[in-house]
């Protein structure tokens, strides 16, 4: 049996689908990465991007190894 992912987890609780949820993160996301600030552009510099914009699988591993120290 396969686990639940973060994003159906997300979803059962608050009543929406998992695609919803992740389009919402991906908006929250793409605003974080195109605020202009330079101490919030340093930091997407450490998040480790698949292509050219950071998805939410990108910031939830950087968060993992932020956390888990490795």
């Amino acid at each position: 049996m396969r686990e639940k992912t973060i994003y159906e987890k997300i979803a059962e609780k608050y009543n929406t689908t998992p695609e919803e949820v992740y389009e919402e993160m991906q908006k929250a996301v793409s605003a974080g990465f195109d605020d202009p600030d330079p101490a919030v552009q340093a930091e997407w510099k450490k998040v480790t991007l698949k292509g050219d914009r950071p998805t939410p699988e990108d910031v939830i591993d950087y968060a993992v190894k932020q956390l888990t120290g490795n």
